[in-house]
Order: C-alpha cells, then structure tokens, then sequence
C-alpha cells in the first residue's frame, strides 16, 4: 500500500473540534456582557424613557394643582337716562370668588397620576428586560453561525486535501476521473454551504446592530454554545410558581392599581362642587358701599359622569379576567416549553455522548476497510460527511437550547438557574 493514500486517510480521519476561544491575533472582540452594555446605553428605545418618565411627573404636578381664584368687575346703571344718565348713577361692584373642589378630586387625581408613573416603570423595567433578552438571543444566533462557519472550514481543508491527493492518483492511473468528479462536486457544496453561512451570519450581526444607534461590528464574537449543557434548569413547578411574578403579569397588576385609581377619580368627578364669592358694592349715586357674598352649587338631578364610571368598572372587571388567563398561558407556555427544553437537552446528550463517538468509530472503521481495498476513499468521506452532519447537528441543538432558555426566563422574568440553596 502506497504510504501517500495512508497519509491521506489520516487526515480525513480527525477533523478538527471548533474551538469557541477566540485567535490570538483577533483584535475586535466583542463579548455578550459587551453587547448588553451597549444595549443599555445605546437602545433608541431605552431612551425615550427620561422624556416619559419627565411628561408623567408634569402630568403629576398639574393634578395637584388646585382651582385659581376668579376677579370680577360689575358695572350697572351705566348710560341711562335722566338721573342714569352718563356714568352718574353707575354702580360699581369687585367681586372674588373660589370654586371649591368636593368629593376629593385633588387627591383622586394625585393617585391616578402616581398610578401611571408606576404603570410607566414597569413597562421601562418589562422594555429594558425584553431587548437585553433579544440581544441575547441575537448575539447567540451570531455564536451559532460563527461555530458553524469554523466548522465548514475545517471540512473544506479536508475536502481540498482529499481532492488533491485523489487528482495526483488519477494521473497515476490509480483512481478513475469519476471519483475526481465526485471529489469536486463534494468541494463545490462544501463552498455553497460556505457561502450560505457566511449570508447568515451577516444577516445575524447586522440584526444584533440594529438593537443601536450607533453599529459595532466585530470580527470575532466570544462565546461557547456548548457551555448551556453546563446549566441546571429550575424544576418545573418553581418555574410555575414563579408565574405569578412575570412581568407581564405585574404590569397586568399594576394596571389593575391604575384602573382603580382611575374609577375613584371618574367616582370624585361625579360630585358637585360648590362655588363661594364675595365683593364690595359702591354706588356712586348714593355715595354709598357695601359687602357681598354668594354661593352657588349645581342641581345634582343626575350624575353627570356616570358614563365614565361604569366605563371604568367594566375596565376593572375586563383586567381582573385577564389576569386569570394570562396566569393560565403563562403557565401553559412554561410547561410546552420546559418539556421541550428537556427533549432538546436529551438530544444533545445523544450526540455527543452516542451520535458523534460513533461517527469517530466509523471512521476508524472505515480507514481499516480502506486499507484492507475494500472500501474506495469517497467512502471514508462519507464517514467523515456523518461525523461533520453530527457535530453541525450539536452545535444547532445548543443554539436551540438556549432560545429555549431565553425565553423561559423572559416569561418569568426571574433566573433560570438552580442555585444551591434552592
């Protein structure tokens, strides 16, 4: 047996693990505690909240205000006749009257605008927690393209290495030109699959880019997809429990607070207020002056804001029924999605611990057949093609894996890891 075809087998035989460290000679690095980072300070999102959170405290300032006292002139008996006439017999009345607020509408409006500026903090909290998970995610999706970029070019030097020595045995007369063929149709979906990749990833980096205003592109992305088998998940019913704690069910709540707020502020503008004045009188016929006061208070034949008030129960009432479904598909979401977290996790398992060991013994397998004749090198390729479809498979499955691990902790807005007291 020729020692060069030996030589080539050995190659084939071993293809590289892809190693998740970044090269040493990679200047641009960004990391995911980086990403996040930049997300906090660069979110155009994020950043709207300063204006809202100034907008509800002037909107707090102004319901406390208080109605302003109203002036008023009179004059009569000006521009008659006889002794009218003129300004002769004009009298002169000065006025000043106060609307007095009743059924506690200043503090009824503080509440209702307290109410908001708390709604508006959680939505801040649920916004800032919701788009440090899509950076997340999306920094893992350029993780993921990235591990399998390295992957296809490990198996394109393979590719080329055994192209290369089938050609030299071909002119050798050892290997006919249709095993060439087959090698090169081999390397041409070798470069497809690259280039397909290579579109990917670049739609993933510019899809975590588009989180900023301002781009951070990097040539390297830190990070291993295979440290999430590492992570001990939360037993099902602590993720359950921790339902009731979700941000979207919080904020349900706290617009549950609002809306009471609001039907105690519809409930204090249904009532009446009443209106005190008083003046000074002078007539200028009779040279003479005097004191005036008034009261006045509208008829309450009706409530004039019933409309809004029994708007506001059914708002109440609507609210407290969401929360009992929202609680229900919550907790129906987390149970689909622990369940398939597990099946995701088993199949990880499996590959790595059946699936790819088994993938490598092939290959030895197969290096002895070749030896032996009995097999052709295209072969041994394929046994090498199963190893590489094995480990994209793993490095898909723990992309999957942490998605999966995304979004349960986005539905509970707690963590997912086990810690050792719990």
């Amino acid at each position: 047996m020729n020692k060069k075809p030996i030589m080539l087998v050995a190659l084939l035989c071993a293809l590289p693990a892809v190693s998740a460290l970044a090269n040493s000679e990679n200047q641009n690095v960004l990391t995911l505690q980086q990403a996040l980072t930049q997300t906090e300070q660069q979110s155009p999102i994020l950043k709207r909240y300063p204006y809202q959170q100034k907008i509800a405290s002037a909107l707090k300032s102004q319901a406390a205000l208080s109605p302003n006292p109203v002036v008023s002139v009179e004059v009569e008996n000006l521009l008659g006749t006889n002794d009218a006439r003129g300004v002769q017999g004009a009298a002169f009345t000065l006025g000043l009257s106060q609307l007095i607020e009743l059924g506690n509408k200043r503090q009824s409006r503080i509440n209702y605008a307290t109410a908001n500026i708390k709604a508006q903090t959680i939505e801040y909290k649920n916004m800032r927690l919701a788009l440090l998970a899509t950076t997340t995610e999306r920094y893992y999706q350029v993780l993921k393209y990235q591990a399998l970029i390295a992957l296809n070019k490990e198996r394109k030097r393979t590719v080329k290495q055994a192209l290369n020595a089938i050609e030299r045995r071909a002119v050798a007369g050892a290997v006919s030109a249709a095993d060439v063929t087959r090698m090169r149709y081999a390397l041409s979906q070798v470069e497809l699959s690259a280039a397909m990749l290579h579109s990917e990833f670049e739609r993933a980096r510019l899809a975590l880019n588009e989180l900023w205003q301002q781009p951070l592109i990097s040539d390297y992305y830190a990070g291993d997809l295979a440290n999430v088998i590492s992570l001990k998940l939360k037993r099902e019913q602590a993720l359950l429990d921790a339902v009731n704690t979700a941000p979207e069910f919080a904020l349900l709540q706290q617009q549950y607070i609002q809306q009471t707020a609001n039907l105690s502020l519809q409930q204090a503008n249904g009532e009446n207020d009443v209106t005190l004045a008083g003046g000074v009188r002078y007539n200028q016929q009779t040279d003479t002056s005097s004191l005036l006061l008034s009261f006045s208070m509208p008829l309450q034949l009706s409530n004039a804001n019933r409309g809004n008030i029994a708007a506001a129960e059914q708002q109440l009432k609507l609210l407290s029924q969401q929360q009992g479904q929202l609680r229900m598909q919550l907790r129906q979401q987390v149970r689909t999605l622990y369940a398939y977290y597990q099946g995701k996790t088993l199949q990880a398992k499996l590959l790595s611990q059946q699936v790819i060991p088994h993938a490598q013994t092939l290959i030895k397998q197969s290096l002895n057949s070749y030896q032996q004749g009995q097999i052709s090198v295209l072969q041994l390729l394929d046994a090498q093609q199963a190893l590489f479809d094995s480990k994209r498979a793993l490095i898909t499955t723990h992309s999957e894996l942490y998605q999966l691990h995304l979004t349960l902790e986005r539905l509970i807005g707690q963590p997912l890891i086990e810690t050792e007291q719990s």
